[in-house]
């Protein structure tokens, strides 16, 4: 009884590396007893508990701060995982059934019971929400601005849109673009970019790499088709890991042309035996994978030592699983090429829908995409350890980009919200 009665009165959570902690985080750069969140209001509290390597929110280093659930928390080097689930009985406590943080321009969302952050699906405008992490159901209601505001709005993004279409249209016209970029009008690809970086990689290398992506090519879909025959059957991981364990034995790194940024497209790689830098190696595997019905993304990213690529893949199953099946497979076919591997451990991204052209998420269940493997060519084996990351953007074959948290913390995706009732 009063046990039932110390939880139920229970607002805050000690976070740290010792195993005493309400949430255990086992980072070299946490402290034993790191930090102290405790809910104010609609508000949580943070307070640092002398920490080594400090409490830092938005980047910024804190002793004490009250922010919204979902923020940029990080412990030391640790991102806060919101999305835990020895997070979500504390998150519960303190809020509502209701969407918090939505911004402009109304799609985002942040999940008042577990702190989820995401996209709200194209076309919703009011109504009841389920968290595809948590399930909590979300109430959110029609925006109340007048007809007349909403009607001059439209026309002025209309107008505004027209202009910048015309404007960036003239690409060989450095004056009109040098004019466009003065008078702050964007390119209407980056208009749909979540990120200034993937704002860039929208205007500047996406039309590159998609071109470059050449799946239903014939020597690519030979080629794939052949490797992964060695066990065949319907898409599986073991196929994955044939078709990336012959790629990386076979690749030679070469770097492109000085001043120039070179996408071969996958079949001219192939035709060439293989030769070719970071990039190159992620648009073999991304249209390999593709080309035998797999759903693979390549992620651009910049970190301490640059700008750098891989791929990953969307697998059905679970991390544990994945794991398992691969760490047999390598078990039974050790990669002669590259030496003996093991795999005890897999890094990936927890899955989550994968978005459409223009940037509409597409819903995905669990079971659809359990987890977005790492099939960088310095991890060593499919599932090896990320780069250390600023920033990502991942590239679908389907033309859409999309924002990732950095590969340091594999809690920040999640999977989107379903609507589960109509409007009010």
């Amino acid at each position: 009884m009063s046990q039932k009665r110390r939880v139920a009165a229970k607002t805050y959570i000690v976070v740290g590396r010792s195993r005493d902690c309400d949430l255990h985080l086992d980072d070299p750069t946490v402290s034993g007893r790191h930090a102290r969140l405790e809910w104010r209001g609609r508000n949580i509290l943070v307070q640092d508990l002398g920490s080594a390597n400090g409490t830092f929110v938005d980047g910024d280093r804190i002793e004490t701060k009250e922010i919204r659930p979902g923020a940029d928390l990080r412990f030391g080097r640790q991102p806060f995982p919101w999305s835990a689930k020895a997070v979500r009985e504390f998150l519960r406590k303190g809020a509502s059934d209701t969407v918090l943080g939505v911004s402009i321009p109304g799609r985002r969302f942040i999940c008042g019971s577990c702190g989820t952050r995401g996209l709200m699906p194209s076309g919703f405008d009011g109504g009841v929400l389920r968290c595809g992490a948590c399930g909590q159901r979300l109430t959110v209601s029609k925006p109340k601005s007048g007809w007349g505001r909403a009607v001059g709005t439209m026309l002025t993004l209309a107008l505004l849109g027209v202009g910048a279409f015309l404007l960036w249209k003239k690409i060989d016209d450095g004056t009109l673009r040098t004019a466009a970029e003065r008078l702050g009008i964007p390119h209407p690809e980056a208009s749909r970019a979540g990120s200034p970086q993937e704002a860039s990689i929208r205007v500047h290398t996406l039309p590159k790499v998609l071109a470059a992506l050449d799946a239903t090519d014939r020597t690519t879909r030979t080629t794939a088709a052949r490797i992964a025959a060695d066990d065949e059957g319907p898409f599986r991981v073991e196929q994955v890991a044939r078709i990336w364990s012959h790629v990386r034995g076979s690749w030679r790194y070469v770097n492109d042309p000085r001043g120039d940024e070179y996408f071969a497209k996958a079949s001219e790689t192939i035709d060439n035996e293989y030769i070719g830098d970071c990039d190159d190696f992620a648009i073999v595997l991304v249209s390999m994978v593709t080309a035998i019905g797999g759903n693979a993304r390549l992620v651009m990213m910049d970190g301490p030592q640059g700008g750098h690529a891989y791929a990953e893949v969307c697998l059905p199953e679970d991390s544990d699983t994945v794991r398992t099946r691969l760490s047999t497979h390598y078990r039974r076919h050790p990669d002669t090429n590259i030496g003996g591997q093991s795999v005890r451990s897999i890094h990936y991204r927890p899955g989550m829908s994968h978005p459409a052209p223009e940037g509409n998420e597409v819903p995905v269940s669990p079971d659809e995409c359990g987890v977005w493997l790492n099939l960088d060519w310095n991890a060593g084996v499919p599932g090896g350890a990320y780069e250390p990351e600023r920033w990502a953007v991942a590239i679908y074959p389907n033309g859409a980009t999309e924002t990732l948290a950095p590969a340091a913390n594999p809690d920040a995706p999640v999977p989107e919200p379903t609507q589960v009732g109509s409007p009010p």
